[in-house]
């Protein structure tokens, strides 16, 4: 009965404990509250796009001028109107190139800045009877799929003629062939098997219906020499008998008195035997080619370069007196403009 009272009290105790509680209440689901702040960035910043490198000009010396004394071209470029931003702003990687007549001499790495510069120095190598007169330098600068050039031309200024045979001390160091149909001088050099095969000059002549063909060598010499019906030549060398090497008559030994209509006529047949040359023409042989050189008078179809251009005298001009050639400081053709003068080539 006891444990019956005991139990029934427990009862009572937990019923009443439960009575006294709040109720659990679970509120309706509603939407959160917008927010007032920015939402988050999901992706870092871009950087501007590269400009690349069509802005940038490159500022290299206009042309160059190398001799066989001092044979090396020695220049620098500089690099301008570089747009660099972001990531790039130390500078751009690129290729820098350099080029001599189309073949790649040099080819390295290159941090493009603004002022960015660079040093060149190219050597070039002279010899006697060296053909190439002038070249071409290219500085390249390479980004990605752009190349931006700059052309840098070169003249090559080799020793005279006469320097060489003296250094090498060749009695004969040239051979004289007179193309008579084609009225063209030809001037050989010894290659290296001591033959003259080397092509160094071609001149425009004029020789005559008389002129001799066969196989002779340069006699004597002098500065004026009398010729037939009155008038004198320049620079005459003996070839055989009164046949000779000379310039366009004069009328006197006078430089200004030049028989102009005949200069004209270089490149056709027009003396009386002589073979008739331009003043700088026949006093390069005159200089260069001394008693005994051989001297080769034939005819040919074809020759083996290309026929030198005429320098032609506009007859009115009141300098036409004058050998447009001669080298003589006094010659007006020299001292101003050449109205009518054609270009000299050859």
């Amino acid at each position: 009965m006891k444990r019956i009272c005991i139990l029934l009290l427990l009862i009572l105790l937990l019923v009443g404990c439960t009575a006294n509680e709040e109720p659990l209440l679970i509120p309706p689901a509603t939407e959160p509250p917008a927010s007032t702040e920015a939402p988050l960035q999901t992706e870092a910043p871009t950087e501007p796009p590269d400009a690349g490198i069509a802005s940038v000009q490159i500022v290299a010396p206009e042309a160059l001028t190398v001799t066989a004394e001092d044979p090396s071209a020695r220049f620098s470029v500089q690099f301008t109107q570089v747009d660099l931003t972001g990531a790039l702003e130390r500078g751009r990687l690129c290729t820098l190139r350099l080029s001599q007549d189309g073949k790649v001499l040099a080819e390295d790495l290159f941090l493009l800045n603004e002022g960015a510069s660079a040093d060149f120095c190219v050597d070039y190598a002279f010899e006697r009877y060296m053909e190439q007169t002038s070249s071409l330098l290219t500085v390249s600068l390479l980004y990605q799929e752009e190349q931006l050039d700059a052309e840098i031309p070169v003249t090559l200024e080799n020793r005279p003629d006469e320097y060489y045979a003296a250094e090498s001390g060749d009695p004969l160091p040239y051979s004289i062939d007179v193309v008579r149909n084609q009225n063209v001088v030809l001037i050989y050099g010894k290659g290296e098997d001591g033959a003259y095969t080397k092509l160094v000059h071609a001149f425009l002549c004029s020789t005559g219906w008389t002129t001799p063909s066969g196989r002779y060598t340069l006699g004597s010499r002098s500065e004026w020499w009398a010729l037939f019906r009155g008038v004198f030549g320049q620079y005459a060398i003996g070839i055989y008998g009164d046949y000779l090497f000379h310039s366009v008559p004069y009328r006197s030994m006078r430089k200004d008195t030049l028989e102009s209509e005949e200069f004209n006529k270089l490149g056709t047949q027009a003396s009386m035997g002589c073979v008739r040359l331009a003043v700088a023409d026949v006093k390069w042989i005159f200089d260069n080619c001394p008693y005994g050189t051989p001297v080769h008078l034939y005819d040919a179809d074809e020759l083996p370069v290309e026929r030198p251009e005429q320098v032609l005298i506009d007859l009115d001009d009141p300098r036409a007196g004058w050998d447009p050639t001669d080298p003589d400081e006094n010659n007006p053709w020299h001292t101003e403009d050449a109205q009518g003068l054609n270009e000299r080539e050859g």
